[in-house]
């Protein structure tokens, strides 16, 4: 039933391609495997080789374009001392099966691995034919994205950079023996691990470099395995081919498929087949590339995490060719400079994401140690991997992320580089716009509804805003919390009440199609922005957007943002057009969610001290036009699966429409005379 609902609001072109999608997956509904039960004359036949061994050794002979030998001593003395005795203790951890996964915290699993079960509430997936898996269902309280996340074997990266640092054979027995585990109990086409596309893909990324880490080990070495494991990865790259996700109106999904292609085409010697999987996947990326990531280097999907994951999966299928003297178009490669200097103008000083929509943190390979938000290593990894003039490299990104990708070489070359000083700077297509000056940053979103227009992973947040002010964060997005293990708080999570962005009438800025459709937003909210005046002193930012104005009475609201640097302070003034000649009331609601950890205690009318990570702040408001002020308690969730709760001050007021006006200043540098500041920084901004 919902498959037919989604069906009515796909567009012909796209009916057509599901179509043919739901055809080509006859055959394999009622055949098992293509490959798995064949000889390995079957894959020895296809790559003009005369045994499983000689296959085996020239798949070894060829390039690979992440580091796979190191020598510790060499790679780790100068940069990073401690990262050999942390990679060994979380492999220990994973040896034991104790997993971290999506916000379940530490997790022993027990052997036999289940590889259908959500470990967080103990429900098992069938392991029927991969079109009858329900993905979303409301009555059903669990996550696919377990067992997705699971599958994807990442957690065995420690394992296999253990194995690099110390040579011992248990690390290659282990990795070896999980992986029986896993063929056995995933055949193909069938169960949760096959159920989209993208899944394979993200496999086939961690399964090539589990390959080039150990195939030289004893552990590897016997012909059985070796003819399992070749013909299960071949048996990935065909299920890509044959069902990639392409819809028409495509993104990360798609992108994971075709760079998947590349790798498996890259991976195995030339052949008939693969070289249709590389050709057909280095097509793809060519063409989504500028589909889906906009001119000014943003990805369409409206989400700053999986803005990283899709730069990351165009980056590394272009350094495999690159490495393979195969070529790569100017511009694709210019669409990349462009997607780093986004994640350096949001990342900041500290090189933290912002919150900005869906987070789930997926990415093709996870290697170093950093938090999921620690986007600090991106600039430096894509420019490196490219070979091309170092972007940046910022005091926060993370040693070990570099260094397990690209070697020792490329950190030394990374870490000499001049840091870039944060700046303004405006992403206008993408519509983000960002505030920089000492160490104040506010990151702003006026930008269209994500996912062409369709939703995907962007929030209903147009005109909401994070703040970090004297280095601290003060206000910042709610996050994402979960996907299908909880219809509710998906919704609650990407609404407008949960954003730093004016509500009015309680209704979404942009409309919900149904409760039970967790990805589509309406596109009901057209943004402007009217002035955006970065300068030495301040920056001055007016935007608005059109997603009320379907309301009766309609209404524009109006905001002015602007950052005072030379005191590290935030204005915020928040106005409202009234849309046609109709007079009337509303309800109005602007919400402030404070960072986590905050302490908020009032003082006196409209004036209130924040305590953020140990240091003062103070938040004016002008309440004279009778807006009400409340503390009320919210939600954040800063990584997928976990929340923690926060403070909210929330503005309020019915009738006739009125402005607001709020200032957050450092307590020890507010002005003595806050609304003489206050009139006299609105009022440049009037003349802007």
């Amino acid at each position: 039933m919902n498959r037919i609902k989604r069906a009515r609001q796909r567009r012909p072109a796209e009916l057509i391609r599901h179509g043919w999608f739901e055809l080509k997956s006859i055959r394999d509904r009622f055949r098992s495997s293509p490959i798995v039960g064949l000889p390995d004359t079957f894959l020895c036949h296809t790559f003009h080789t005369q045994t499983i061994d000689e296959l085996w050794q020239a798949i070894a002979n060829q390039s690979y374009p992440l580091i796979t030998a190191i020598s510790a001593s060499t790679h780790f003395e100068k940069a990073a001392p401690d990262e050999p005795q942390r990679v060994r203790e979380a492999a220990g951890r994973s040896m034991a099966y104790m997993v971290d996964l999506l916000g379940s915290g530490r997790v022993r699993l027990e052997a036999p691995l289940d590889w259908t079960v959500d470990f967080k509430n103990g429900f098992n997936w069938p392991m029927s034919f991969f079109r009858d898996v329900q993905i979303q269902d409301v009555n059903r309280r669990s996550d696919i994205k377990v067992p997705w996340e699971f599958s994807r074997l990442q957690w065995l990266a420690p394992v296999a950079q253990a194995y690099l640092i110390d040579g011992d054979e248990k690390y290659a027995e282990f990795a070896r023996d999980v992986l029986e585990s896993w063929m056995l109990s995933n055949p193909y086409a069938r169960g949760p691990n096959w159920a989209v596309t993208m899944e394979p893909a993200m496999r086939i990324f961690t399964w090539t470099w589990l390959f080039h880490v150990f195939q030289g080990t004893a552990a590897w070495s016997d012909r059985h395995f070796r003819t399992r494991f070749l013909a299960c990865l071949y048996e990935h790259g065909a299920f890509c081919y044959r069902y990639l996700e392409d819809f028409g109106i495509n993104g990360n999904h798609l992108t994971a498929d075709a760079s998947a292609l590349v790798f498996s085409a890259e991976f195995f010697p030339k052949s008939a087949e693969t070289r249709k999987w590389g050709d057909k996947g280095w097509h793809l990326l060519v063409s989504e590339i500028f589909k889906q990531v906009h001119d000014d280097g943003v990805d369409f999907e409206g989400s700053v995490s999986y803005h990283r994951m899709v730069a990351e999966l165009f980056l590394w299928p272009a350094r495999y060719r690159k490495i393979k003297d195969k070529g790569v178009p100017e511009l694709y490669y210019e669409r990349l400079r462009k997607m780093a200097s986004f994640s350096i103008a949001y990342s900041g000083s500290n090189g933290v994401a912002p919150l900005w929509g869906d987070a789930d943190d997926g990415r093709p390979f996870i290697l170093g140690a950093q938090a999921p938000s620690q986007h600090g290593y991106l600039a430096a990894l894509i420019s490196l991997a490219i070979d091309d003039a170092v972007l940046a490299c910022p005091p926060a990104a993370s040693v070990g992320e570099i260094i397990w990708s690209l070697g020792a070489a490329a950190w030394e070359t990374a870490s000499a580089a001049p840091v870039q000083e944060p700046r303004s700077v405006a992403f206008s297509v993408g519509g983000l716009y960002i505030m920089a000056g000492g160490d104040a940053q506010v990151f702003i979103d006026c930008g269209p509804v994500g996912y062409g227009g369709r939703g995907g992973h962007g929030h209903n947040d147009c005109l909401s805003f994070d703040a970090r002010l004297a280095g601290v964060s003060v206000i910042s997005d709610s996050g994402t919390y979960v996907y299908t293990e909880d219809f509710s708080a998906r919704n609650l999570f990407r609404s407008t009440a949960y954003h730093n962005t004016p509500q009015v009438d309680g209704e979404e800025i942009n409309r919900f199609v149904g409760p039970d459709e967790l990805f589509t937003l309406r596109a009901d909210a057209i943004p402007e922005v009217r002035a955006w005046r970065p300068s030495e002193a301040a920056d001055i930012f007016i935007g608005s957007h059109s997603g009320y104005e379907r309301l009766f009475p309609g209404v524009r609201p109006v905001r002015t943002l602007i950052l005072d640097k030379t005191i590290s302070a935030l204005i915020t003034r928040d106005e409202f057009e009234r849309a046609g000649a109709i007079a009337g009331e509303n309800a109005v609601s602007i919400p402030y969610h404070l960072a986590p950890g905050t302490i908020i205690e009032p003082r006196g009318t409209g004036m209130w001290r924040l305590t953020s990570e140990n240091q003062p702040f103070v938040m004016f408001a002008d309440l004279r036009d009778s807006w009400d002020a409340e503390i009320l308690s919210g939600w954040i969730s800063e990584n997928y699966g976990q929340r923690l709760e926060r403070p909210v001050l929330c503005f309020s007021r019915f009738g006739s429409l009125k402005s607001l006006r709020v200032a957050i200043c450092s307590e020890k540098s507010a002005p003595e005379n806050v609304n003489e500041w206050m009139d006299e920084w609105l009022s440049a901004a009037s003349g802007v």
